[in-house]
């Protein structure tokens, strides 16, 4: 007997972990089966991007209903756009199937702009083998007798166990069952696996004295952060739980309990550089074999993750989720680092979601720059910049893929970001990013089947006086834009666009490219 496709699917939902505040706004079910909202403010009570997860096999059939003003929908807006995904509307009820995971972001009854209201829906693959307790060589974190209430600060139990998981021969998993677990600064150690389980979240301490620095070298700025992998091997976090920092606003100058200064914001509102005291999210310095996945990271303070120094880092299905009301809450950062793979994620945030910086070797500390930079299947809706590299200390780039993303927004600046001379910020008021960065050559960028929407500017590429070899476009997407693109520079090669469609149109001439709003000053080829 031959059945239908959906008579193979399976529905997942992940089940919220205690105390969570439920979604006032939307009612999810996949498969008839109900699916947990969360609800998650944004900046105040009136705009917030709730969200809800589950994993799924075969196709899938979702119902959402918004209970928003009590009024029918006439709109809604499904992004991605690549993803083609057309809801029907009933009442103030949308449905619509998916034939695989995906991430995304659903806006009812509004614009899909960074500052609009929505929910983002996180539909995942299973989990493949996921360690549990009595599994050789996993540890349950309950063995330490620790408070899964969320009631009591447990650093100390779960650096502990850290550091004994890690002195066992091989290593092993830190398993966190379902429940709240308080914490500060967590030292990863080597040959350890952080696991937190659907259900589960690691909850940050709001007292900036809970989050000392690892050890820095004299002079050096303190290493503060939530995670911390310093000279790691072979370690990483993953799971189907939740690891929420808290970040903003408590661990903000103006905010700390027991630190504040009042300095995190001017007179006049403008946000000021991160001090002394900012605590990142999760610090990998110096390290080796580092991954990251399936983990939901909520709300970091300043940079969510930061790579420094460090060969073979990888993130899949992971989500960064922040608010929409701080700047310097980069969802990545890298510094002299190499062979990062970055597949199948998520990014919300005020700020960048890739942003590049000069650094040194740690071993010969000469300068290092950042070489073979992959980042496949992922959706971006930031408010800064998507990739950014500039600044005034932008460093050496080589061999950079990015293939499948769609930037969905990028509200104040644009998806590729290339600042190398001051000329962006002349009459912006911004002089600390008003610098040349010089001996930064960029060789081997291709950009392969990606998508850029229309919630603000999609590419600007100033070279200033490096050289910039082999940019490619590769059947990408461009819809029509609220911001001209812009390339520009002494020393940039001949950019290829190869299959690209701007506004339904593909590209074969610079004519074309200049009428559909490039700045162009830089030689550009054209392949079908």
């Amino acid at each position: 007997m031959l059945l239908p496709a959906a008579a193979f699917a399976e529905v997942t939902p992940y089940p919220p972990y205690p105390g969570v505040v439920p979604s006032e706004s939307y009612k999810v079910t996949v498969n008839g089966k109900p699916v947990f909202v969360h609800h998650f403010l944004t900046y105040d009570q009136f705009n917030w991007m709730d969200y809800a997860s589950f994993a799924m096999t075969g196709k899938v059939h979702v119902e959402i209903t918004s209970f928003v003003c009590d009024r029918k929908l006439l709109t809604c807006n499904i992004r991605p756009l690549a993803y083609g995904i057309q809801p029907k509307v009933s009442g103030n009820t949308v449905s619509f199937d998916l034939d695989r995971p995906r991430y995304l972001v659903l806006f009812f009854n509004d614009e899909p702009m960074f500052y609009s209201t929505g929910l983002m829906l996180f539909a995942e693959p299973p989990e493949q083998n996921p360690p549990k307790p009595g599994d050789t060589n996993v540890v349950n974190i309950m063995d330490y007798h620790v408070d899964n209430t969320g009631k009591s600060l447990e650093t100390t139990n779960i650096n502990q166990a850290i550091s004994d998981i890690s002195a066992r021969p091989g290593g092993g998993v830190l398993y966190f069952p379902p429940g709240v677990y308080l914490t500060g600064t967590v030292f990863m150690k080597s040959n350890v696996k952080f696991y937190v389980d659907a259900g589960a979240v690691i909850r940050g301490s709001s007292r900036n004295a809970d989050y000392p620095s690892a050890p820095t070298p004299a002079g050096g700025r303190p290493l503060r952060a939530f995670f911390i992998f310093d000279h790691v091997e072979n370690a990483g976090l993953m799971g189907r739980g939740t690891i929420d920092m808290e970040g903003y606003p408590w661990l903000w100058h103006d905010f700390q309990p027991d630190t504040a200064d009042g300095h995190a914001r001017d007179a006049d509102g403008k946000v000021l550089d991160p001090h002394g005291t900012g605590i990142r999210g999760y610090v990998v310095n110096n390290c080796r074999n580092i991954s990251f996945s399936d983990l939901l990271l909520l709300r970091s303070a300043y940079w969510t993750v930061f790579v420094i120094g460090t060969d073979n880092f990888t993130t899949r299905n992971l989500k960064i989720v922040n608010r929409k009301q701080q700047y310097h809450d980069d969802d990545y950062d890298f510094s002299a680092s190499s062979h990062i793979r970055i597949e199948d994620g998520f990014a919300m945030s005020m700020d960048d979601t890739w942003a590049f910086y000069r650094g040194t070797d740690p071993k010969t500390g000469e300068a290092r720059g950042i070489e073979d930079f992959v980042v496949k299947g992922f959706v971006n809706y930031t408010y800064t910049a998507g990739l950014a590299i500039g600044y005034g200390g932008a460093p050496a780039v080589k061999h950079l893929r990015f293939e499948d993303v769609n930037f969905i927004a990028n509200h104040n600046k644009f998806a590729i970001w290339i600042q190398l001379s001051p000329a962006y910020f002349r009459g912006r008021g911004y002089s600390s990013g008003a610098k040349f960065s010089r001996n930064a050559p960029m060789d081997d960028f291709r950009f392969v089947n990606c998508t850029f929407e229309n919630d603000g500017g999609q590419v600007y590429i100033d070279g200033g006086e490096n050289p910039l070899t082999n940019f490619v476009f590769e059947n990408c997407v461009f819809y029509k834009t609220t911001k001209p693109s812009l390339m520009m520079g002494q020393q940039v090669a001949p950019v290829r666009f190869k299959n690209v469609k701007i506004n339904g149109a593909v590209m074969r001439n610079a004519k074309q490219l200049e009428r559909a709003g490039f700045d162009l000053s830089v030689p550009v080829k054209f392949e079908r």
